[in-house]
């Protein structure tokens, strides 16, 4: 009610307002239009008396206009400013007026409209100024200024405001008592609807209301009902939820106790909000010690391994989230791997961080053994074929010189010793020779190198070689460089190699395939044949020393091969099917040739 009465107010308030102010506007208009006309009509019947300077004919004139009601007075001027004609004042005749509106007045030149309190009664009045000038001529003979009462229009105004305020005053009392009756027809159903809701507070929600009022209230009763009952029925849901919330709370805390790994969660200010007895164990914190909300650096050496860990992740969660962690907990050294997990929050802000420990103790040590045991392994491998390729050429080395003695003097017999002992030897030094480059520390002179032109200038030592096996080569090179950091003298090795293995594959002839693209940071390189191909087994043993599928070799080529590329920074794979072919994929790591132009940094060339 007292909303409805306020807006009625200042309803009304505004209507008299504008009412009013488009009533003044239209008055004073009508005001400023009649005295303008009058004004203009007195400077044409009197531009002639000023013309022969007739000042008692506008004094006359003056004294009749002044007859006309809401026409206080009349006044001419002449062209040097003086009074040539006062209506009912001719004590003011050849006078010079001071004030203010006489000097607007006989300074303006368009018509001039001012509107002025009177000084002693305070009653408005508005100014009509007009010059008096000839129709072909702009000299200014003089000035007509009728000065107009504005009481009448000030006195409808008030009558205007008057009648509002009386009908305002009415349709205020009425409004109210109409306001009156809808907030009881509204309030006596709300009032219960209310009493309803402090019962459904008080956990009572077995009730129905259904007010019969057949508008808004009845709605809102009906949906208050049926909200009431989907409250019933998401009150069963969620207690249903919690039981089932209760059931995985409880089967967590079992899968933490039970659990081998250890599980250390805290905050973002360093203090540990869980730990299990697993994280206890390998930390070895005591059972009886109460951890939880205590800064983790109380539990262990502010100095370890694991607690420069746990300061980075704090730091910076994004930084590396898993890592080996040896650390000496008590007396004995642990390995332990670490692996850290950011809780957010929903804007995204780091609550807290999990850290899941696993003790590979055991696990390193059982490694070292399997690694111990492969090197002996590798060891017996690589003796095994040694003695294999050497026993050969030293049997037959062994044979003729046994021979020597008996068959010095045969015919043939030393000229066959001249071809076959030094070739046995060539061989057994090609065999140490390579077994020294496999094993050897590398000694590269590392400079950027475009694949392409090296890939390139392979296939052109071999062309010759490849046209006489009916051998058809394919290059798909880059149109851009493809740049690496390396040494062109061993890569060249290495390729000729895989190029040689495949014409070597493809006895009858066939297709070789070479093709270089580059992929972000990488420069990717296919040897493809179409040749017998090789099984599973020999795909998995085909970068061992010593293992060959041909009859002649040493089967170290490969070998050394794959030592160039991983020595490089690279990765070598194989791929193959039989009497389908093989696919050798080799990945460098690319440089970006923007810094082509900058001098190579004598660290990384292990060849300096």
């Amino acid at each position: 009610m007292l909303i409805s009465s306020l807006m009625l107010i200042l309803l009304l308030g505004t209507l008299a307002l504008v009412l009013g102010s488009l009533q003044t506007r239209t008055i004073q208009g009508r005001i400023e239009k009649q005295g303008m006309d009058i004004a203009r009509n007195l400077a044409a019947v009197s531009r002639d008396h000023f013309i022969t300077y007739n000042y008692v004919a506008l004094e006359k004139l003056a004294n009749q206009v002044v007859d006309i009601s809401d026409i206080l007075y009349v006044i001419f001027y002449d062209k040097e400013g003086r009074v040539a004609g006062y209506s009912r004042r001719p004590d003011l005749q050849n006078r010079i007026l001071t004030d203010e509106i006489s000097r607007e007045a006989m300074a303006a030149t368009t018509p001039l409209v001012v509107t002025q309190n009177q000084k002693k009664s305070g009653r408005p009045v508005l100014h009509v100024a007009v010059p008096v000038v000839l129709p072909d001529s702009q000299a200014r003979w003089g000035t007509i200024r009728v000065c107009l009462s504005l009481g009448l229009m000030q006195q409808q105004i008030r009558q205007t405001r008057w009648i509002i305020g009386v009908l305002g005053v009415i349709a205020l009392g009425a409004g109210i008592l109409i306001s009156d009756w809808m907030a009881r027809r509204v309030t006596r159903p709300l009032e219960k609807l209310a009493a309803t809701t402090m019962d459904a507070a008080k956990q009572d929600l077995t009730f129905q209301i259904s007010p019969r009022t057949r508008d808004e209230v009845e709605i809102l009763a009906t949906n208050f009902s049926f909200m009431i009952q989907e409250i019933l029925a998401q009150k069963k849901k969620l207690e249903e939820q919690l039981q089932e919330i209760r059931r995985w709370q409880q089967y967590m805390e079992k899968v933490l106790v039970t659990m081998g790994d250890g599980l250390l969660a805290i905050d973002m200010a360093g203090r540990v909000t869980t730990v299990n007895p697993a994280a206890r164990r390998i930390l070895e914190i005591p059972a009886a010690r109460l951890v939880r909300s205590k800064p983790v650096w109380d539990l262990m050496d502010p100095e370890s391994q694991m607690a420069v860990y746990i300061r980075e992740v704090l730091a910076d969660p994004s930084v590396e989230k898993q890592r080996e962690l040896g650390t000496y907990v008590g007396k004995k050294e642990t390995v332990i791997l670490v692996n850290a997990g950011v809780l957010e929050t929903r804007n995204k802000a780091s609550r807290e961080i999990i850290f899941s420990l696993t003790d590979i103790t055991a696990l390193k040590r059982l490694e070292a053994q399997v690694r111990q045991a492969q090197r002996l392994a590798d060891l017996g491998i690589l003796a095994a074929g040694m003695a294999h390729e050497i026993r050969n050429p030293l049997s037959a080395i062994k044979t003729f010189v046994a021979l020597l003695p008996k068959k010095l003097k045969k015919p043939g017999f030393l000229e066959k010793f001249q071809q076959t002992v030094p070739r046995e030897i060539n061989r057994l030094n090609t065999l140490i020779e390579e077994m020294l480059e496999l094993s050897r520390p590398p000694r590269y002179r590392l400079k950027p190198t475009d694949i392409s032109a090296l890939v390139t200038h392979c296939t052109t030592l071999l062309e010759t070689d490849f046209n006489g096996r009916d051998i058809f080569f394919q290059a798909d090179l880059s149109d851009d460089p493809a740049w690496v950091q390396a040494d062109a003298d061993q890569l060249e090795k290495a390729f000729i190699n895989l190029l040689q293995n495949g014409a070597q594959a493809m006895p009858g002839g066939g297709t070789l395939q070479v093709s270089v693209s580059r992929n972000q940071d990488q420069v990717m390189l296919e040897f493809r044949d179409t040749g017998h191909g090789m099984s599973p087994e020999m795909v998995d043993n085909i970068f061992n020393p010593f293992f060959t599928t041909k009859a002649k070799g040493t089967g170290l080529g490969l070998a050394i091969t794959h030592k160039v590329i991983t020595e490089h920074g690279g990765r070598i794979s194989v791929t193959s099917r039989e009497h389908e072919g093989t696919c050798f994929t080799v990945r460098l790591p690319g440089i970006d040739p923007c810094c082509l132009s900058l001098p190579s940094d004598p660290a990384s060339d292990p060849g300096s």
